[in-house]
């Protein structure tokens, strides 16, 4: 059973963008850059998340142990389908950021 739950995957993606803001030196335009809604105030936000019109967390692979083939964990680990790995031109998020936020969707995105 996971440890991960959605305080930590929070922490995880904010942190992320603090860094890249810190590296880029500027807020980022992500409703703009992404195309459709991308968000993560909540874990519902994040569920429902689709950029491009494609969904980063399908239901039908969470709580299943599919997360690596949902398109969060895809984009985190290297570029998918023509789009760039995520965040944009890094600082990325460490294999284990990413073992964390795979684990919180197979234990089905507790709380």
């Amino acid at each position: 059973m996971s440890n991960a739950n959605w305080p930590r995957i929070k922490d995880i993606l904010d942190n992320a963008l603090e860094r890249w803001k810190l590296e880029n030196g500027r807020e980022p335009k992500m409703k703009a850059s992404h195309e459709g809604d991308i968000g993560w105030e909540t874990k519902e936000d994040l569920g429902a998340s689709a950029p491009y019109g494609k969904r980063l967390i399908d239901t039908d692979k969470v709580g299943n142990g599919r997360a690596y083939e949902t398109n969060l964990v895809k984009i985190f680990r290297g570029p998918i389908g023509g789009y760039r790995r995520m965040p944009s031109g890094g600082p990325y998020l460490s294999s284990d950021e990413i073992g964390e936020i795979a684990e919180w969707i197979d234990a089905g995105m507790p709380d």
